[in-house]
């Protein structure tokens, strides 16, 4: 069976409450969310973006009455539905600056080029990260050290349920919001 159907086929079983086919069809599905998303990501926390993708979608596949239908169909509503939350979150924060595509062709799998570092702002990231409680702390330390690895692959390592992992990554990035806030660092300016 191709990977394409197998995303329909455990996404069919996630439609009768499988909750681990939904956990499968999730992991396949994630990274080509997270690549169509890459324009997005200088405006948007991606992050954030994927997960209420994975919400919405899970209640597509609890609610009989829509039916997705062609080849690859989840996979097509699941980006659609992210490109949407997407738009949703720019015109929410009113900022729509976007990744070069043409960057993106020179970046490399999985790595992040980065721009020029700032000793004092990785000085208060890494006080920040050091300030977080426990679980939220050791979710985003295994994302850091080993983020090359699928979720489930790194909720696994740090003994949590991924759905448990990525809410402690997204609780994570927002106390780092708010310290780097408290510390005079505006992420909105950080990004633009």
């Amino acid at each position: 069976m191709t990977s394409d159907g197998m995303i329909d086929n455990l996404f069919r079983l996630a439609r009768s409450g499988d909750q681990d086919a939904f956990a499968k069809w999730m992991g396949m599905v994630e990274l080509t969310l997270r690549r169509r998303l890459a324009r997005f990501a200088r405006a948007v926390d991606v992050e954030v973006v994927v997960q209420e993708t994975f919400m919405r979608m899970w209640l597509v596949a609890l609610d009989r009455t829509r039916i997705l239908e062609g080849e690859n169909a989840s996979l097509r509503f699941a980006s659609a539905i992210a490109q949407n939350v997407a738009r949703e979150e720019v015109r929410r924060t009113r900022r729509e600056q976007f990744v070069d595509p043409q960057d993106l062709d020179r970046l490399q799998k999985n790595w992040v080029d980065p721009e020029t570092t700032d000793p004092a702002l990785g000085k208060a990231i890494t006080a920040c990260v050091e300030s977080l409680p426990a679980k939220p702390q050791k979710a985003l330390k295994a994302r850091i050290r080993d983020g090359h690895l699928p979720d489930r692959d790194l909720a696994e390592a740090v003994r949590m349920k991924l759905n448990t992992f990525l809410q402690n990554i997204v609780r994570a990035r927002k106390l780092i919001g708010d310290c780097l806030e408290q510390k005079g660092i505006r992420l909105g300016e950080l990004l633009s």
